[in-house]
């Protein structure tokens, strides 16, 4: 598991309740999260997450 703290997160929005789930297993309950301009830091565990997609 991550920390929401400073890091920027990828992952999925859910359109029944809004909440956030980053595929690092964080859920972000919705109105709480933020979108941020940048994608630097991002967080380690999603974007290894990401590299294990690709390579499938």
């Amino acid at each position: 598991m991550g920390s929401n703290r400073g890091l920027v997160h990828r992952g999925s929005k859910s359109w029944w309740t809004g909440d956030f789930k980053t595929l690092c297993g964080l859920v972000i309950p919705a109105g709480t999260g933020k979108s941020p301009w940048f994608t630097k830091p991002a967080c380690p565990t999603c974007e290894a997450a990401v590299a294990a997609r690709k390579r499938k």
